[in-house]
């Protein structure tokens, strides 16, 4: 075929695109699990939740403002809206809390500096470009295999997947917009465009509800990609086997182009036996240690 370290090459990179994103897959599924995002989710949830009596102090002093005659309006209306600014600050500091979790999902899907390979968006790129070397092996003469053909099917499964998965992390990430939405409206009117006890129980229940919508999408994304992990580690188990395989046919081209030309200095200046030396015996492949080693875990901290 004459095209060994050309094959070679190709299904490398090919293999190390494959081994990133099952790695990414395994890290985003741990951190989508209820130990994670679903605690921090949860504990938001519950910061939200003591917030709560304040609809009924809010209402006591909204009922006090009615009632107050003569000097005491204005006591009344300044208590009133001593207490609202309170709770617009509660919110907000709520807000930038939830703001944290959306980070952290954002940093899923594009990674926390430009040169980040493990996420999913990066993910997406390179199996872009093994599909590419997935092209120009099937161009090279001999290449187009039943092997080949497989690895192509694996590699756009997993393609398919990562965008899927990026795709709903970012329905989370919107959804986490929607109660944060709510909140800046509140903590940013005057007290003047506002019902105070009305607005405050209002703008909490879409901040909760923005919250349990995500934590939902979480654990069903979450259930998803580990019913599917052996999927992506029998992909990513292939097309290590496939590279394995080109490398050790590259290495028996080389040394048969090796030995042809021993056998060429040989006749016209022949070597002792003595003088030649064995090839060395090669160690486990570098893919195959990346294969096993162990998955980056994330997590999420309170």
């Amino acid at each position: 075929m004459a095209n060994e370290a050309e094959f070679a090459h190709y299904t490398d990179q090919i293999a190390k695109a494959v081994i990133e994103v099952n790695a990414t897959l395994r890290s985003v599924t741990y951190d989508l699990g209820d130990d994670q995002i679903g605690r921090v989710l949860g504990s938001r949830s519950d910061d939200l939740a003591m917030l709560r009596p304040g609809v009924d102090g809010l209402a006591a002093a909204e009922l006090t403002v009615q009632r107050a005659e003569g000097a005491a309006v204005d006591p009344a209306k300044g208590n009133l809206v001593h207490t609202l600014a309170a709770y617009q600050g509660d919110v907000e500091a709520q807000s930038a809390r939830i703001g944290g979790v959306q980070r952290t999902l954002g940093e899923q899907r594009t990674g926390t500096n430009p040169q980040d390979r493990h996420c999913l968006q990066a993910g997406s790129q390179a199996l872009e470009s093994a599909m590419k070397d997935l092209d120009r092996i099937e161009q090279l003469p001999g290449r187009a295999t039943a092997d080949v053909a497989k690895l192509r099917t694996g590699v756009e499964y997993l393609k398919n997947v990562v965008d899927v998965v990026d795709s709903r992390v970012d329905q989370m990430t919107a959804q986490l917009s929607e109660g944060r939405q709510a909140a800046y409206k509140f903590h940013t009117a005057a007290p003047g465009e506002l019902e105070p006890s009305t607005d405050l129980g209002r703008t909490i229940g879409r901040m909760q509800d923005s919250i349990a919508k995500t934590r939902d999408n979480a654990q069903r994304l979450h259930a998803d990609l580990a019913k599917s992990s052996a999927g992506f580690q029998s992909v990513a188990e292939f097309s290590v086997g496939v590279a394995n395989g080109a490398h050790a046919e590259q290495q028996d081209a080389a040394e048969e182009a090796e030995q042809l030309a021993d056998a060429v200095r040989a006749g016209v200046n022949p070597t002792a036996r003595a003088d030649q030396h064995p090839v060395a015996h090669q160690p486990e492949s570098d893919l195959s240690r990346r294969l096993n080693g162990p998955a980056q875990e994330g997590g999420l901290k309170l």
